[in-house]
């Protein structure tokens, strides 16, 4: 199975500009973030995805110099961002993870692609109940739902935040990992 984990990011926001290029400690969180992740067993590559808009030159020369693929799409359609970097590189499994995680746990994304690999569902997260603490948000869905999701969503808070429709919709089997 093709685990393709997509990282939301962009350095344009309005609470905390150019956060995911910010220092903690010697390095830009998007780094950390980054780094953290690669020691999954379970993905098969991982994928920056921001926006077009020039502002986001930096991260992606980063995100690049440190040998990782960097995506760019709408600044506003996040879900055709994750459509467009998941057929490009043929995922069957997305793993969805935000640019603002960098304590992210791979042995707790591990263990939910795992549990998603042995279940028949479309969509498992550990963010449906909050049981785990900000930062550790791990959303894993098939392609054909992100297919089915991208073609038929409409909303402007669905396509922004990419997996509301696959969560709300009934459409789709869903489990909460805990």
């Amino acid at each position: 199975m093709n685990v393709v984990a997509i990282i939301q990011a962009r350095l344009e926001s309005i609470r905390l500009p150019n956060k995911v290029m910010k220092l903690i400690g010697e390095y830009p969180m998007i780094e950390l973030l980054i780094k953290r992740l690669n020691k999954s067993k379970e993905i098969s590559k991982i994928v920056i995805a921001t926006s077009k808009n020039s502002i986001n030159e930096p991260l992606i020369r980063h995100v690049r110099k440190l040998g990782f693929a960097c995506e760019v799409g709408s600044e506003d359609d996040v879900l055709d961002r994750y459509f467009q970097v998941a057929k490009k590189y043929s995922a069957d499994a997305v793993v969805r993870i935000t640019g603002d995680c960098p304590l992210i746990d791979p042995s707790i994304v591990d263990n939910i692609i795992k549990e998603f690999k042995t279940q028949e569902v479309d969509y498992i997260s550990n963010t449906l109940k909050p049981t785990y603490p900000d930062g550790l948000d791990t959303e894993v869905f098939t392609f054909a739902s992100l297919k089915r999701a991208h073609k038929e969503s409409c909303e402007i808070f669905e396509r922004e935040h990419v997996t509301p429709y696959i969560k709300q919709s009934k459409l789709f089997k869903i489990k909460e990992y805990q």
